[in-house]
């Protein structure tokens, strides 16, 4: 019987010093990420000559791109942004094309290049 309530105190205490994971870190300017969440990503748009503004709830985030990209060089607020990622998250390295909707009609969107993406830097939170 001993034995049986030092088992059961012993949990107990043990339940106690449980602690809950940590919350997430809030977006903070100038702090540069790896990856965001694209299911979150609610617009997106080119700042010529090389980056990449992407919009979610709660930050805003610049993408330099890793090397030139064409499609941002000549963007004009009417181009089209395609992200190609491995998974649910878009993370440096992974590609996107910029292209001008009507040039790709003649075209098809698949002949414009595709651009690497580099960090991510949060320019806005909240």
């Amino acid at each position: 019987m001993a034995r049986t309530s030092l088992a059961i105190i012993t949990l107990a205490l043990a339940g106690c010093n449980i602690q809950e994971p940590p919350a997430p870190v809030a977006a903070v300017a100038g702090v540069q990420v790896n990856c965001i969440d694209i299911s979150k990503v609610t617009g997106r748009h080119a700042e010529p000559p090389s980056s990449i503004i992407f919009e979610a709830p709660g930050a805003s985030y610049r993408n330099e791109l890793a090397s030139s990209c064409p499609g941002v060089e000549r963007a004009n607020g009417s181009e089209l942004i395609e992200t190609e990622s491995q998974g649910k998250q878009l993370c440096r390295d992974d590609t996107v094309r910029v292209y001008d909707p009507v040039e790709a009609q003649a075209t098809g969107p698949r002949s414009f290049p595709k651009c690497r993406l580099g960090p991510f830097t949060i320019v806005r939170r909240g």
